[in-house]
């Protein structure tokens, strides 16, 4: 099994509280073995440490923020993309994420899994994940500069002649965490 980060939506962050029910969960997406920049935009608007829906772990693990807030700032940055190309896989997760079933008070990440694969204890790894939220913008201007270098472009003769084509030319927008929205994930609340 792969090592996930998870992104679901809910009414409310979950304590640890005795006398609390359990939130209303919502399944948004899961990646393989990272934890997308899409995924980090989502969560980075007024975001809290709380504890995961998933492991039972003794500290806090799970970030939470404001599902509008960062719904709004993940489609600002999508739309500085200058790729054509792209505009469908674009297109798609601001449907699914404006569309009212997926739409929450809060947008949750579970990156337990993914952290676990560094050396660092999960907890000190949550908290720097947190504290890496303050660098997005950053991080959002390199990732166009780097869109910007590598953008698809017509084959060349020679791979036109040989009938050559990119696996994927969409590759590096993938790579954001757009493609893959589902309620249906590995970790469902839906039952609960």
């Amino acid at each position: 099994m792969a090592n996930r980060s998870y992104l679901y939506a809910t009414d409310r962050i979950p304590s640890r509280a005795q006398d609390q029910s359990k939130p209303v969960v919502r399944g948004l997406s899961e990646w393989a073995y990272a934890i997308p920049l899409s995924y980090r935009l989502l969560v980075s608007a007024d975001t809290v440490i709380c504890p995961s829906m998933i492991w039972e772990l003794d500290d806090d693990v799970t970030l939470a923020g404001d599902y509008d807030k960062g719904v709004k700032r993940l489609r600002d940055f999508l739309a500085r993309i200058d790729w054509p190309e792209a505009r469908e896989l674009v297109e798609q997760a601001e449907a699914f994420l404006l569309a009212p079933e997926n739409r929450a008070d809060h947008v949750m990440l579970e990156a337990a899994e993914v952290l676990t694969m560094g050396d660092q204890p999960v907890a000190e790894s949550s908290r720097a994940l947190l504290a890496g939220l303050a660098d997005l913008d950053e991080e959002m201007e390199r990732t166009l500069r780097h869109l910007n270098q590598v953008k698809p472009s017509a084959p060349g003769p020679l791979a036109r002649m040989l009938g050559l084509k990119p696996a994927d030319p969409l590759a590096p927008v993938r790579e954001l965490g757009l493609g893959y929205w589902s309620n249906v994930l590995y970790f469902d609340f839906s039952e609960d």
